[in-house]
């Protein structure tokens, strides 16, 4: 059965198949409103969904994703049921139900989250352990859950890890922070493309969301339209890569808002390096490089959770909290 078929949506919706890319820009625009409303922003584009959608591992494009329309026949919403394999041997099931905010109802959100969740019976069922994982925005850790979030617990969801939207708001005063002694950067080549991802993704093993790289992975990072190599900060010693962060301009998105935003992301630092200020020189370098593009402003994200103290780093070099974001889980019941 098609995903789109087991949505029992609120009057005036249909959900009609997937077509390919020529809903990419549709999709992205939904997305786009969707990730503003809930306080994260960066904007995707109709080409970062061609590259990432060429490049599906966890779902069939054929049977698993969707576009909702309203009573004009303009899509309002879309969805899909990917799966990820955790390292630990847990398969999540991740919903995701990105919608106009204008739209995004409970009913709406309830009647999405059940279809999603049904249509990953087979999935979830084909191996030992599953479940489901979603995300919502969420005041905060201490603070009691609205929108998705409530609507995600009230269907027995559990926020168990959180991540962070930060903003510096000027690059102004970016402290010249030291590397340690042996460790320099170097211009990045091309050949060293797949090794500088790969030490990245490394760099996270252990976690609560590892799961091992494929060349979907590859090609989605390394064919990202918003790539710029030239801003990337990677930190070797040796011929080991022990450091990165590999900031990037949307200008697109920076014409559209009319700001000067630059996103300082995909920083991570290799376990035996870490605690010895690699991370914050090259985060601080990234600034620097942004601010020499024009850049009046930077945002990153950050899993509040991180063992190296990340979101106390970034806060200390001047990024302010704009959002936080929660992680649910709920448990797969078998039959």
């Amino acid at each position: 059965m098609h995903l789109a078929e087991r949505l029992d949506l609120p009057p005036g919706y249909t959900a009609r198949p997937y077509r390919g890319r020529d809903d990419h820009p549709a999709m992205a625009e939904i997305l786009g409103a969707y990730r503003e409303a809930q306080g994260n922003p960066e904007q995707p584009t109709a080409e970062q969904f061609d590259v990432n959608y060429a490049n599906l591992t966890d779902c069939d494009p054929a049977l698993d994703i969707y576009l909702v329309e309203d009573a004009g026949g303009h899509p309002i919403a879309y969805g899909r049921t990917p799966h990820v394999d955790l390292d630990t041997g847990m398969r999540d099931c991740v919903v995701f139900v990105p919608a106009l905010p204008e739209h995004l109802t409970r009913a709406f959100f309830t009647a999405a989250v059940n279809a999603q969740e049904a249509h990953f019976e087979s999935v979830a069922d084909a191996v030992p352990r599953a479940r489901f994982r979603g995300y919502a925005e969420h005041p905060g850790p201490d603070e009691e859950p609205t929108g998705e979030a409530a609507w995600f617990e009230s269907l027995g969801y559990i926020a168990t890890e959180w991540g962070a939207s930060l903003q510096r708001p000027h690059l102004n005063d970016v402290p010249d922070l030291p590397l340690p002694d042996g460790v320099e950067v170097r211009p990045v080549e091309q050949s060293q493309m797949r090794e500088i991802v790969a030490a990245h993704h490394e760099c996270f093993r252990g976690e609560w969301d590892f799961q091992e790289i494929d060349e979907g992975v590859y090609t989605w990072l390394i064919d990202d339209p918003r790539r710029d190599e030239t801003l990337w900060q990677v930190a070797w010693h040796g011929e080991t890569i022990v450091g990165q962060v590999k900031p990037f301009i949307d200008h697109a998105e920076n014409q559209e808002r009319g700001h000067l935003r630059g996103y300082a992301e995909y920083i991570s630092t290799h376990h035996d390096w870490r605690n010895k200020g690699i991370a914050g020189a090259l985060l601080a370098r990234s600034l620097v490089a942004l601010r020499a593009r024009g850049m009046t402003e930077a945002v990153l994200g950050v899993d509040t959770n991180n063992p190296g103290g990340a979101f106390q780093l970034y806060t200390k070099l001047g990024f302010e909290l704009r959002a936080y974001e929660a992680v649910y889980i709920k448990a797969f019941t078998r039959a």
